[in-house]
């Protein structure tokens, strides 16, 4: 991230965070649904090792749409003559690396299309949790998470938001069979009602609460990897189920069990897809 723009992120981040609360009815998740996230072996392996979450940078998106105004804001924006086209997208994706994302799919039963589109064929997994305990899960301090459901839209014809944040919940209708719920973080954007409770509980004084939450807010700058971040998690809350690929071997489902059974999650319980099984008779 270019740090020149640190302020001027901060201000655009404070300015998403003021309005979060006040999102449509359409943004908001009810009823704690069931989410999932479909990856290769290489992902799962990492994120049992790593015991975290990794959120993406929007701008390793490759969607040229992600994150961008529609033509509808761009007409108003021209209109109101608030727009230099020749610099908005550079600006915009320099605010943008202040920020990432955790993509996950909503659905009660697993998706034929997202084993196709995000796991390989014969090495897929998915892991099966809930909106709650995909929340709860996420213990790094250094950030607030922010949880919307994507919004999908005519880009030519549709608005998005003008906060320049709150259009990484915008996508094309062409990706609405994503069903997408979108986890984001900010740089300098903390949890305090949450820190506050942790320094109680730990007898922290108060006097010494905001030195702490200022500490937290610096690193938050310092992101893991040059496209993301490894935000660190409860590995047992977050994961729920486990599902194999339907076109996966047994000696893969074996692989898998192993592999879990060594970072101390035996107990959970291991589904291979059934999505390809011959049901004639």
């Amino acid at each position: 991230m270019d740090l020149d723009y640190k302020q001027k992120a901060y201000q655009h981040a404070m300015g998403f965070e003021s309005s979060y609360d006040y999102y449509d009815e359409q943004y908001k998740v009810k009823d704690n649904p069931s989410v999932w996230r479909y990856m290769d072996m290489f992902k799962f392996q990492s994120l049992l090792e790593s015991k975290a979450l990794f959120f993406v940078k929007p701008n390793a998106f490759l969607d040229p749409f992600e994150g961008s105004y529609s033509m509808w804001n761009i007409k108003e924006m021209k209109d109101s003559d608030k727009l230099n086209s020749r610099s908005l997208r550079t600006y915009m994706k320099k605010i943008h690396d202040f920020s990432a994302v955790s993509c996950w799919h909503i659905n009660e039963y697993e998706s034929a299309g997202m084993w196709d589109l995000y796991a390989n064929s014969y090495d897929g997994i998915a892991i099966k949790t809930s909106y709650d305990n995909l929340l709860h899960s996420i213990k790094d301090l250094r950030y607030k998470v922010f949880a919307r459901k994507v919004q999908y839209i005519d880009f030519s014809k549709g608005m998005a938001s003008e906060n320049i944040y709150d259009t990484l919940f915008f996508k094309r209708k062409s990706f609405s069979y994503e069903n997408e719920l979108r986890l984001l973080i900010l740089a300098n954007r903390i949890d305090a009602w949450k820190l506050q409770k942790i320094f109680l509980n730990e007898g922290i004084y108060a006097d010494e609460w905001q030195p702490r939450m200022e500490i937290l807010k610096e690193k938050s700058y310092q992101f893991s990897h040059e496209n993301g971040n490894l935000i660190r998690c409860d590995l047992s809350q977050l994961i729920g189920e486990i599902y194999v690929s339907p076109k996966s071997s047994l000696a893969f489902v074996d692989q898998v069990k192993t592999l879990v059974k060594q970072h101390g999650l035996s107990h959970k319980k291991i589904i291979q897809s059934d999505l390809s099984k011959d049901y004639i008779y």
